[in-house]
């Protein structure tokens, strides 16, 4: 294992240590937190917050999901073009409360977002 991580002239030690980074990262994402607070808040608490969904859905269980879409459009990095675009989506109950949440792409979690919940508990 030794000769492993130290060949190459330590890129192995670096791809190593980035993928570890990535994973920590992944786990603490600043998007995961904003989107848990609204975990047991009303939904009506959200939407006076963010504003309407762009979507509702339910399943045959009788939750129903509301999506948020986002398109930010492109942003150009050191890589080229990336196009910033995302959705939010939570899962109501019958009593309108949140009882689940999720997002994909790749969503922005700024300090100031509409999405940091500023005030749990209240509506």
């Amino acid at each position: 294992m030794a000769k492993i991580l130290n060949c190459c002239g330590g890129f192995v030690k670096t791809i190593l240590a980035v993928s570890l980074l990535l994973i920590v990262l992944a786990g603490c994402s600043p998007v995961r937190g904003q989107l848990s607070a609204w975990q047991g808040a009303r939904l009506g608490e959200l939407i006076a917050q963010v504003g309407p969904p762009s979507a509702v859905s339910s399943d045959d269980a009788g939750t129903k999901y509301y999506h948020w879409y986002e398109d930010r459009g492109g942003v150009y990095t050191y890589g080229g073009q990336v196009n910033l675009k995302c959705e939010r989506t939570f899962g109501v109950d019958a009593q309108e409360i949140i009882t689940s949440w999720g997002w994909s792409g790749n969503c922005l979690a700024l300090p100031d977002s509409p999405w940091q919940r500023n005030s749990p508990g209240a509506e």
